[in-house]
């Protein structure tokens, strides 16, 4: 484990730290050598950089489809970034290429959906799956590891979620659409959070 909040800042300045952090924790934990085998449906958690690369290299050379490093960037984007095992667990490398992922995926929700947090709702769901729909499960933990305690049902409904450190009762104000004023982030008002949609 590393401390992302530096790497975070200097690579990946697009995306808010908060953001990327979540996805982070929810993808490999912060650990900057695991590695997910999607064709064999098995975790790696190497000891070292140069033990993951190994692994990664036998993996790729016997066709497997990988993901990689801190933000679990797949080795079907390599080409596109110009990613190799030598260089895809630099941190910093990482962290970029994962968020330039998840901005590419938040230009194409926004297009869908209107620029705000619905598109970055369904970038979440795009940045596992690939799909802008149909992954509610991992968005729902990224908002979760975000620190935000709801669920969005596929129809669009919220459902409150307890966090160990969360009141019990937590009122919300939804606001669905265009928010009357920009909100980068759910604000806390003493036991109120306003989310925009």
């Amino acid at each position: 484990m590393i401390p992302l909040t530096p790497y975070l800042h200097h690579c990946a300045p697009e995306i808010a730290p908060a953001t990327l952090s979540a996805i982070v924790q929810v993808e490999s934990g912060g650990d900057p050598w695991a590695l997910w085998d999607n064709t064999a449906r098995r975790g790696y958690r190497p000891a070292s950089r140069r033990q993951a690369e190994r692994i990664l290299r036998v993996l790729m050379g016997e066709g497997h489809q990988v993901d990689v490093g801190l933000a679990q960037v797949d080795t079907e984007n390599f080409p596109a970034y110009g990613l190799r095992p030598s260089n895809v667990f630099d941190a910093c490398t990482n962290l970029r290429v994962g968020a330039d992922i998840l901005a590419a995926a938040y230009r194409k929700a926004a297009a869908v959906y209107g620029p705000g947090q619905q598109a970055l709702y369904h970038a979440f769901e795009a940045y596992n799956s690939g799909a802008l729909h149909g992954d509610a499960i991992y968005a729902n933990r990224v908002l979760r590891a975000a620190g935000i305690p709801v669920n969005v049902q596929a129809g669009g409904g919220l459902s409150y979620v307890r966090l160990p450190h969360a009141p019990e009762f937590l009122p919300y104000v939804l606001m669905w659409g265009k928010a009357p004023k920009a909100v980068v982030a759910p604000r806390k008002t003493g036991l109120m959070y306003v989310l925009n949609w």
